[in-house]
């Protein structure tokens, strides 16, 4: 079986605070992803959550412009997978990545995937 490697550019973006536990936001990233219709993957790395989009434009035009990017939307959807957040903190945390999502384009990588690390 053959093995392969390559080097790794890492440019950390603007970072946004959260108010929500990693697992609950990993799980977010995870719909979010389902909703816009891109596979998603989660990994770790040391004391970090990473996870994965594949196609981060989908995911940061649904996070600037569709009115369905909201907590309430997303409270029930977490909610149906029995993840339980406060609203007014997934409320913060929703306007926070929408203001960010066009400085966070510059993040998006040559074959369009987007990655966002969570620390622990």
């Amino acid at each position: 079986m053959s093995q392969s490697f390559r080097p790794v550019k890492e440019i950390w973006n603007t970072h946004s605070s959260c108010f929500v536990e990693a697992g609950k936001l990993v799980a977010l990233f995870h719909g979010l992803a389902a909703r816009v219709g891109t596979a998603s993957n989660e990994f770790q790395y040391g004391d970090k959550n990473s996870v994965w989009v594949e196609d981060g434009n989908k995911v940061l035009d649904y996070m600037e412009a569709d009115e369905r990017f909201s907590a309430a939307s997303f409270k029930d959807s977490l909610e149906e997978q029995g993840i339980f957040i406060n609203e007014s903190d997934l409320a913060l945390l929703i306007d926070n990545m929408r203001s960010l999502a066009k400085e966070w384009r510059s993040s998006i990588g040559e074959h369009g995937e987007l990655v966002f690390y969570i620390d622990a």
